[in-house]
Order: C-alpha cells, then sequence, then structure tokens
C-alpha cells in the first residue's frame, strides 16, 4: 500500500518508521525544506525521535503534490498528522484528484473551538466523496518508533475501508482493532486530552494517587456521557480510544497534555508553558470546545468547565479542585 505521512511531527515520523519497517511505499511529507532535506541525507529527524533512524525506503518530500501523486489505482492512503491547528489549510491546500479516490486517515486528536467540527468533518467538508477514517488509541510515538508491540483502533463509517487499512496496517509491532464509530473514537480522542491536563493539575499541586484516581474515573464518566450524547457507543468509551488512550495520556511521563496540567498546577502561566513545548498539546485549545458541545447534548462537563477556568479564567487550580469535591452530591 502506498502511504503518504502529511507531518513530520514526532507521530508522523513514528508511522513513516513502523509502515515501512513493515513493507510499505511511504512518502513522509513536512512543510520545512531544511528538515525534509535532513532526513533525507542522514536518515534522522534532526528535532524529533533523534534516537531513531528512517529507513531508507522512506522518501522525503516538502512538495505535497508530489507526496500525494500517485498511480489512480494504486491502493493508498494520505495520512493526516499535522496538529488540529494546522489541519483545515492542510486540507484546502492538498491538491484535487478527480481521477482518483481519496483516502484519508486522520490522525489529530482535536475539536475546532470555533465550529465543534471534528477532524472528519473538515476533510468531508472539503473533500466530500473522500474515504476518511480516524487512527487513534494509546500509543505514543516513541513506542511505535522502537517497535514496542501497541494496539490501536481504525474507525470509518465506510466499513470496507475501516477492513483494508486493519488489514493492510497491521503487523507484528501495531495491531489494528476496527471500529464504525467514527465520530465516539474522535471525541474520546479529543476529550482525553482536556482529562489528562486536570490529571497532571492534581499532580502539580501535589496531591497523590487518591485524587488522581478519582479524577481519571471522573472523567472516563464525562467523556462517556459526551460520546454518547453525540451517537458515539459505549464500547468506544471502553475501548483503546477510550480508557486505554485516556490511562496513557494522563499517567504517562511523555503526555504533552498531562504536562501542561503540571507546570499549571506548580503555578506557571499557560502561555509560557505552551511557547516552550516542542510539539502541540492538543487539550489547551480543545477544552475549549468541550462545555459548548456539552451543552448541546444536554450533557454536563464539570472536569471540563475547570479546566477552562483555570487555562483562560481567574481560577486558581486549588480552588477548582474543590469547587469540584464539593459539588451536589449523587449517585454514581
Amino acid at each position: 500500500m502506498r502511504l503518504a505521512i502529511l507531518g513530520a511531527g514526532s507521530w508522523g515520523t513514528a508511522l513513516a518508521i513502523e509502515f515501512a519497517r513493515s513493507g510499505h511505499d511511504v512518502v513522509l511529507w513536512g512543510r520545512d525544506d531544511g528538515v525534509a532535506r535532513t532526513i533525507a541525507k542522514s536518515r534522522r529527524h534532526p528535532k524529533r525521535l533523534e534516537g531513531h533512524a528512517i529507513p531508507a525506503s522512506v522518501r522525503v518530500t516538502s512538495d505535497i503534490a508530489e507526496a500525494v501523486d500517485g498511480s489512480p489505482d494504486q491502493d493508498r492512503a494520505i495520512f493526516l498528522t499535522v496538529p488540529c491547528v494546522a489541519l483545515p489549510a492542510l486540507v484546502d491546500f492538498l491538491p484535487a484528484r478527480p481521477d482518483a479516490p481519496l483516502g484519508v486517515v486522520n490522525t489529530s486528536k482535536g475539536i475546532e473551538p470555533e465550529t465543534l467540527r471534528r477532524m472528519s468533518e473538515i476533510v468531508l467538508g472539503r473533500f466530500s466523496k473522500a474515504r476518511v477514517a480516524a487512527l487513534s488509541g494509546p500509543t505514543f510515538a516513541e513506542g511505535v518508533a522502537r517497535g514496542d508491540p501497541s494496539a490501536a483502533v481504525v474507525a470509518s463509517r465506510d466499513g470496507d475501508w475501516a477492513a483494508t487499512l486493519q488489514r493492510e496496517l497491521s503487523s507484528s509491532g501495531l495491531r489494528l482493532y476496527r471500529s464504525d464509530d467514527l465520530a465516539g473514537v474522535e471525541l474520546a480522542g479529543a476529550l482525553k486530552n482536556v482529562v489528562a491536563i486536570a490529571a497532571g493539575i492534581v499532580s502539580g499541586l501535589g496531591f497523590g494517587p487518591n485524587t488522581l484516581a478519582a479524577l481519571v474515573t471522573r472523567g472516563l464518566t464525562e467523556i462517556g456521557r459526551i460520546v454518547r450524547g453525540n451517537g458515539g457507543q459505549d464500547r468506544t468509551v471502553h475501548g483503546l480510544a477510550g480508557v486505554g488512550d485516556l490511562m496513557l495520556t494522563c499517567t504517562g511521563q511523555q503526555s504533552r497534555n498531562r504536562f501542561v496540567g503540571e507546570q499549571i498546577g506548580r503555578g506557571r502561566r499557560l502561555h509560557e508553558i505552551l511557547a516552550e513545548l516542542p510539539e502541540v498539546a492538543e487539550g489547551a485549545r480543545t477544552c475549549l470546545a468541550v462545555p459548548r458541545l456539552a451543552a448541546a447534548a444536554g450533557v454536563e462537563a464539570p472536569i471540563a468547565d475547570a479546566v477552562v477556568q483555570v487555562l483562560y479564567g481567574d481560577v486558581a487550580p486549588r480552588a477548582a479542585v474543590e469547587s469540584l469535591m464539593t459539588r451536589a452530591l449523587r449517585s454514581e
């Protein structure tokens, strides 16, 4: 299968390594021509996953037309691995190919705050006939690049497309499960980043595992309400894209969203933290969409509300925790 990976950050680079290792025809696109040239020459990314060699079979380019070009009858997939904020512009920049079916796999985990659109909805707004899937699950880039046994879910409303991706891309290092719950998988992947910021905040405040376990458990309940309220499935919430990714992102030391929360809990300002991050923490932007998304579904999202108040309001982290702990008592 010919795979065009658009976005040469940590995740795009890790996928390029994994898929090339599995024998696929891979081209990796990055907007920075200097980075692309360095990778092509040294087979190492100069800024991301420096300890991992990129197979010689991976072609690297900063020309997007070259990246997505291919024979009309060749099985291929375009992976979108850029941050959510950059995805609309990237989709608009994709050259239209009426002679070839467009098969897209989105890996970005977020919700557009201005429109409440999921990433697949942005793609379909530009290419209404595209076959669109979402790849999500508990997968840090470092582990996938290293070849650690990992699992994820590929979701699409097109069952044949999901089955094709599962069959072609599964390997001994990456086991894929398929799902028809595109909305649920995308929402769970986006919402867990917001809960991970909250998890980081309670850890940054110095609270122990009792607090963290309670926060993550109630966060999963909150994710479930929003997913179901938007037509998603319970099995998604309790699967790899839900509880699996939530556990990893709330507890893993490589989690950028957890890191943001920890720094907030220690008294730092959001703009300072984000300016220092080498890559995007999607939850810092997605959190702005969650209260509106929950309200539209007629459900509560107290954890997301608290994250927004702490990050963008004038509520102190410790006061936000106290507010959550003193909400009206109810049955579980």
